[in-house]
Parts: structure tokens; C-alpha cells; sequence
């Protein structure tokens, strides 16, 4: 019974802090694909803590896991790469305007929509309920009457193939 009421809990975080957690991560590498991953592994840490977690302050927790899980994905990612002198320049610029990172993300967006539309069902129609709509899965499972696990397994499928569609579309 126990556990019952962990999911629950659980599942009430991932509702309640999902948006926030992947907006964090979204800033904080500015990709979209490292965010949707670095979003997941982030509740895959609440969970495993879920036992010991005191359900205090779970906010701020939540962001300090993201936040802390961003910083070791942008260490591992600066370590594999050798900066090019205008990128040590772009290190110190100050951050970005909201004009400039409203079209920043319209162009995301667009980019997104491109990638989704090379997809063939039902991949496609999964893309952009996930990625461009942000419905999560069980919502998609029950608008698609479908089986939750099949819609995981999908978004799954479509990550892989969307990153390196991204990839490709962005060279």
C-alpha cells in the first residue's frame, strides 16, 4: 500500500513540476532534445529518493536536482568539445533579450515542426502531441485510446529519430 501512495505522490510531482523542470533545462543547455532527456533523468532521480524525500520545500528540491543534473550534463558536454575563440566571447556576452529569445524559440519551434512532419504514423501524430502540443504521454494515451506503456515506448522511438533528424536539419 506503501508504494501505492509513492506513485500517486510521485505522479502528482511529475504533473505538478514537469513544465518548470524542462523550461529549466531548456535555458540552461538550449537544446530541446538534451532538455526532454535531462528532464526524465531528473524524475528518474525524485523517484529513486521518493522513500527518504520529507515532502517539504519539494520545489525547491526538484529544481536543485535539475539544476544540478544540467550542470554536470554542460561540464561532461565541455569537456568534448575545444571552444573556438568567438565562442570564449559568447561565454561573456550577458544573456539574451526576451524579444531575441521569443524568436529564438519561434525558430525552435518551426525547426520542430519540420522534423515532425518527415515522420510516418503513427510517429508523426505522437511528435507533435509530445514535443510541439506538450501533452504528456497519459494524455496522448487517453485521447488515442491506447495503451500508456505503447505511447511511452513511442515517444521513445520518436526522440531517437527526431534528434537525429535535428541534427541533421541543423548543420
Amino acid at each position: 500500500m506503501e508504494q501505492i501512495n509513492q506513485d500517486n505522490y510521485f505522479e502528482d510531482l511529475l504533473t505538478k513540476y514537469e513544465k518548470l523542470v524542462f523550461s529549466i533545462c531548456y535555458r540552461m543547455t538550449n537544446n530541446y532534445f538534451d532538455a526532454q532527456d535531462l528532464t526524465q533523468e531528473t524524475f528518474f532521480s525524485v523517484y529513486r529518493v521518493i522513500e527518504s524525500f520529507d515532502k517539504k520545500n519539494e520545489k525547491a528540491y526538484i529544481t536543485r536536482i535539475t539544476t544540478n543534473k544540467c550542470l554536470d550534463h554542460l561540464k561532461k558536454a565541455e569537456r568534448r568539445t575545444i571552444p573556438s575563440g568567438d565562442e570564449e566571447l559568447e561565454r561573456g556576452s550577458p544573456p539574451v533579450d526576451s524579444a531575441e529569445n521569443q524568436v529564438m524559440e519561434i525558430v525552435v519551434m518551426e525547426q520542430l515542426e519540420k522534423c515532425c512532419n518527415k515522420l510516418k504514423e503513427p510517429y508523426k501524430t505522437i511528435a507533435f502531441e509530445y514535443f510541439y502540443k506538450g501533452k504528456t504521454a497519459k494524455e496522448i494515451a487517453i485521447q488515442k485510446n491506447v495503451n500508456l506503456h505503447t505511447v511511452q515506448t513511442q515517444i521513445g522511438r520518436v526522440r531517437k529519430v527526431l534528434k537525429k533528424l535535428w541534427q541533421e536539419e541543423t548543420k
